[in-house]
């Protein structure tokens, strides 16, 4: 029997393993143990582990802005053995619950342009593209800029 998955906020005890994850998962525009520890404190930031187990398989952080409706996915991944089990999917909704939460009404990220499953993921769970940046990243590479409406 697998182990039960189950979501929780970060605490600053998980700074070192997000960092790792995030040269990990990512080639640019990472998130440093600086950046984390402040997202921990001010922001929403959302770790996936199994039961019993410290290893943190998937995590996101989600940005609020005073007196706005719409909230940010800043950084979302899931380590490579974590993949095609269902925790994006579940991660996704938790965010979207904390954003209806914060009465929000828009959840709104940015995703490489070469980021196939990534994009399908998101399309999966309702986001569309609203835009396109060229060169957003630090390496040159270009966004797709997408949003999802919710309740």
């Amino acid at each position: 029997m697998r182990a039960k998955t189950f979501f929780a906020p970060a605490i600053k005890a998980d700074v070192d393993q997000l960092a790792a994850l995030e040269i990990d998962l990512f080639q640019t525009d990472r998130c440093s143990k600086k950046s984390l520890r402040y997202l921990i404190q001010h922001a929403h930031v959302i770790v996936a582990r199994q039961e019993e187990s410290t290893d943190i398989l998937g995590y996101a952080v989600l940005l609020s802005r005073k007196n706005s409706r719409k909230m940010r996915i800043y950084s979302f991944g899931i380590v490579p053995t974590a993949r095609n089990l269902g925790i994006a999917g579940k991660l996704l909704e938790v965010l979207e619950s904390i954003a209806v939460n914060s009465c929000c009404r828009m959840l709104t990220l940015e995703v490489g342009d070469g980021n196939t499953a990534a994009i399908n993921l998101y399309k999966k769970h309702g986001f569309v593209q609203y835009g396109f940046r060229l060169g957003y990243y630090e390496d040159g590479g270009h966004a797709i800029l997408m949003k999802k409406h919710i309740q």
